[in-house]
């Protein structure tokens, strides 16, 4: 696993929306998919992603499966040891908490008001799509300007 990579954890309200709407969320799930980040779940995510496919989107087993196949090409699986109570206002989020700090994850990327009103957890940000983005897309920005500007090896 390449280090540099950011890593990040994703919240099952930016799956939903990478599944049905597309937008930032897919572009997330597309970085993934392309190796340009790691995204970590857990089975409790997972879980709750099914949860949310079966019962608000009336998806069947063999659908729900599918797409959580799709996901497991790409996501690298966290096994929740350690229970963290992080967020009061709800606590069905301390899931996206738990899979971050295991992960040693940079940021959790949610459009959950509960989670993004934490900001922050022991360093990891907490963002939402379009803000995970735009650090990304400074970061790659910074990365090409210095690739340009670095001076060559001299000959000896």
């Amino acid at each position: 696993m390449s280090e540099h990579l950011d890593r990040i954890v994703i919240d099952t309200n930016i799956y939903i929306s990478a599944i049905f709407w597309g937008g930032k969320p897919r572009e997330i799930i597309d970085l993934g998919r392309d190796k340009r980040i790691h995204i970590f779940t857990s089975l409790e995510i997972e879980n709750e992603i099914a949860e949310k496919l079966r019962t608000k989107f009336r998806l069947n087993q063999e659908e729900i499966n599918q797409i959580l196949l799709d996901f497991s090409t790409f996501t690298v699986p966290v096994k929740v040891t350690t229970k963290i109570e992080a967020v009061p206002g709800d606590p069905e989020d301390d899931k996206f908490i738990e899979c971050a700090v295991l992960s040693r994850a940079n940021y959790i990327v949610s459009g959950d008001k509960h989670l993004l009103d934490l900001k922050e957890y022991y360093g990891i940000r907490i963002l939402k799509a379009s803000e995970y983005l735009a650090i990304l897309e400074k970061k790659e920005r910074r990365t090409q300007s210095t690739k340009f500007t670095q001076k060559p090896n001299k000959p000896e």
